[in-house]
């Protein structure tokens, strides 16, 4: 086993990945009651002249964007720091830390790839064994299932909303609404997961290592 597994750096990444979720399912439930109150007739974004309601509800669009950017970038960086203490611990992986990440970014791979990449990562870092054959261990399956779900119809929302002469605009925002409530499921989760994982690894990992 090499010393070079960084489970000080694993910590950290972890703490900003979850706060970095947080912000993602806080921005994304604000977003939602804005959709409704569009919905409602509260706010309306076509208005001549924006009020403070349609203003709040510009920077609460803009800040939502900046939390997913930072989102990403925090757990990719929490996932690449995974993987590579799995690897530098000794535990045989399909996965590279790289590739880990990489997969987000490949299309059609990202429907599964990603999937498989942190149930290894999960399975590795508890130390068991994994039928991948069976039901994913902990909460990983509803956290994709959300993740992919809100995607979706997210996707189908935006793509009806610059079809045509805005028609479809109550469709669009009601998909929106629902792809949102995914997406706050899936913060949710993978809050917990990142904590979950980080926390195997420091019990499992470092006490192997301490051992060796």
């Amino acid at each position: 086993m090499t010393n070079s597994t960084d489970f000080d750096g694993l910590t950290s990444r972890a703490q900003v990945a979850r706060y970095a979720a947080l912000a993602v399912l806080g921005s994304t439930a604000l977003t939602a009651l804005g959709e409704l109150g569009e919905l409602a007739g509260v706010i309306d974004l076509q208005a001549i002249e924006n009020g403070p309601l349609e203003w709040l509800y510009v920077a609460v669009l803009l800040g939502g964007t900046l939390a997913y950017l930072i989102s990403v970038v925090a757990i990719c960086l929490w996932i690449y720091r995974a993987h590579a203490n799995l690897r530098e611990a000794g535990r045989e992986i399909e996965y590279s830390p790289g590739w880990a990440v990489g997969w987000y970014f490949i299309p059609i791979a990202n429907l599964f790839k990603p999937f498989g990449a942190m149930r290894e990562l999960w399975s590795e870092s508890h130390l068991s064994e994994d039928s991948y054959g069976g039901e994913a261990p902990g909460n990983l399956a509803p956290w994709w299932g959300a993740w992919i779900i809100g995607n979706i119809l997210s996707n189908v929302s935006l793509r009806l909303s610059l079809m045509g002469d805005g028609s479809n605009q109550q469709i669009a925002i009601i998909l929106s609404v629902a792809a949102n409530v995914f997406i706050i499921v899936a913060a949710w989760l993978i809050y917990q997961i990142v904590g979950t994982i980080t926390q195997a690894q420091l019990s499992n990992l470092r006490v192997a290592e301490v051992f060796e």
